[in-house]
């Protein structure tokens, strides 16, 4: 038997009540937030520990009273999962009621930081120079929420196929409530101040495709905007970073530069074409965009 895909996970976690309002800030400063932030949290924590997966399980025979063994998952992909969970936190801003219910299944790195707005690039740095890689690892805000059991597999997939020259980035949603069952995609195109000409996401060009193991074709587009909230890396792609200048160059502000400016600097990014987006996608688990709908006209689909 092969032995478990081991997947490295580092997740950056901060929340501090009030701490954005000046500025309009992330969530995780927003005053009254700290439901919503707690629920986004435990969703993200506890969906990531869900990707954890073995070739044979436990069945409860409650006629004979013992535990009885699966046979072995005879479905397509990795045969099992084994996931290494680091949560970084910054001094006592954390939500530790609700760390602690998956205390005993992650490794807690509490980190002491003037600017707890370097807390992001911090892990990033962390997650660089951790000693025996996972063959992936994979770099998570907060409050995003994998809802995918195969999104590992995904990955796998499209680093081996690739052979490690590109980094492909998830869409990133928000579930809707006036307009539901449509989902609000909220990283959409971006461009320079001194651009004049529109720029739409059906403009995107195609740039590579494949079959993935279910037989699905995928196409990927190079994007208008590579930011998702996270990243993922392989073994070999993470030696190349280690070693890369640090810090990497400002993408936006310190929590977009470590999500997306780290691997930026050294290798193209691709996201799945916008009619195969459900190929890969992660919901914001504590929207932020959905007023957009009231304050932007909106345009025929692509």
């Amino acid at each position: 038997m092969s032995s478990p895909f081991r997947l490295r996970v580092v997740i950056p976690h901060f929340f501090r009540d009030g701490a954005s309002d000046s500025s309009g800030g992330y969530g995780s400063g927003r005053h009254g937030n700290r439901l919503p932030r707690s629920l986004a949290l435990a969703r993200c924590l506890g969906n990531v520990l869900s990707l954890n997966r073995a070739p044979q399980d436990w069945i409860l025979n409650i006629a004979e009273r013992k535990m009885e063994m699966t046979p072995v998952s005879n479905l397509r992909g990795l045969p099992g999962v084994v996931i290494d969970l680091h949560l970084f936190v910054c001094g006592d801003d954390w939500l530790q009621d609700v760390v602690e219910l998956f205390a005993p299944r992650l490794q807690l790195h509490r980190m002491e930081l003037s600017d707890p707005r370097q807390l992001p690039l911090e892990a990033v740095r962390q997650l660089l120079d951790m000693s025996d890689p996972g063959y992936l690892s994979l770099y998570l805000e907060d409050d995003l929420v994998i809802q995918d059991q195969n999104y590992v597999d995904k990955l796998e997939w499209f680093y081996q196929r690739t052979e490690n020259r590109f980094v492909l980035m998830p869409h990133r949603r928000e579930p809707t409530v006036a307009n539901a069952p449509q989902q609000l995609y909220v990283d959409g195109p971006i461009k320079d101040e001194s651009q004049i000409e529109p720029l739409w996401a059906s403009d995107e060009a195609v740039v590579g495709s494949g079959h993935f193991w279910d037989g699905q074709e995928v196409e990927f587009v190079k994007p208008f905007n590579p930011h998702s909230g996270s990243f993922c890396i392989s073994a070999d792609q993470a030696s190349i970073l280690r070693s890369a200048p640090w810090p990497p160059p400002t993408f936006v502000g310190p929590l977009e530069t470590a999500a997306t400016g780290t691997v930026l600097m050294k290798f193209p990014v691709l996201k799945p074409a916008w009619r195969h987006r459900n190929f890969l996608t992660l919901e914001h688990g504590n929207p932020s965009f959905l007023s957009c709908f009231n304050q932007f006209p909106r345009r025929d689909c692509l």
